[in-house]
């Protein structure tokens, strides 16, 4: 039985892109951190937890960010041409406008990386597909690109079968940081050459499909655009020319 869909899951998905991409750009041009951090931040979180993805969108959210943002953080603050010093410890001092750089900077990597995040978090990527060939792409160009977006989940559930099957035939894959560096290169070529036998037999069953024909393509999956879509959009792009008139002519 398919899981009901959220509220968000529901928005057509091209519907949906065009609403974060605008979310995204305005905070990259609003150029202040705190629209970022105190408006598109929440409301990205808002968004994930109405969905019910609050726990899954906010754990990805600090695994992929919070580490380049920290970088950033000691960089701009460490070594930003700055004569106004905050805080300083012997040598090491952290400077006034290289905290500000990096608060902006990071303002849109959070707004950006977060807004792609959700998009996929509540998108069905076999509905992304579909999307885009009703939208004009070729199926030929939009398997190229569901199937790039597929590419490292399935790199990562084959390294953990992979990894399993290693320590059952008692190789140590457990341990410190030489002990896995040694279990990680042994495990490599198995990776490689399961990843290229599965392209071969993804192109042989397409094929056997009559997936390069040149004819019209039917769906198994019915995916129609709403009266409702065709509203966010509008939307979205009247309040994203407001915000433009706003900040840069009124």
């Amino acid at each position: 039985m398919n899981k009901e869909k959220g509220i968000i899951s529901k928005i057509y998905p091209l519907s949906k892109l065009v609403v974060i991409m605008v979310l995204a750009v305005t905070a990259i041009l609003w150029g202040d951190y705190r629209f970022g951090y105190f408006i598109v931040l929440p409301l990205l979180v808002f968004l994930a937890a109405l969905e019910g993805k609050f726990f899954s969108y906010t754990k990805k959210m600090i695994g992929a960010m919070i580490i380049m943002c920290t970088f950033i953080f000691i960089i701009k603050g460490l070594f930003d041409p700055s004569d106004e010093i905050l805080w300083q410890f012997a040598f090491i001092g952290v400077k006034k406008e290289g905290i500000e750089s990096a608060l902006r900077l990071t303002s849109i990597i959070f707004s950006l990386g977060g807004s792609i995040l959700l998009f996929f978090e509540t998108t069905d990527l076999e509905d992304f597909m579909i999307s885009l060939q009703k939208a004009g792409m070729s199926h030929v160009g939009s398997f190229i690109f569901l199937s790039t977006l597929q590419m490292i989940p399935q790199f990562a559930k084959k390294s953990k079968v992979i990894m399993q099957a290693q320590r059952a035939r008692g190789i140590e894959t457990e341990g410190n940081l030489l002990v896995r560096m040694k279990a990680f290169f042994p495990m490599l070529t198995p990776l490689i050459i399961s990843s290229i036998t599965d392209i071969e037999d993804k192109v042989i069953t397409m094929e056997a499909r009559a997936f390069s024909v040149d004819v019209k393509k039917t769906y198994l999956r019915v995916l129609n655009i709403k009266t409702s879509d065709y509203v966010i959009v509008v939307s979205s792009f009247i309040l994203f020319v407001i915000f433009l008139v706003w900040r840069y002519i009124v």
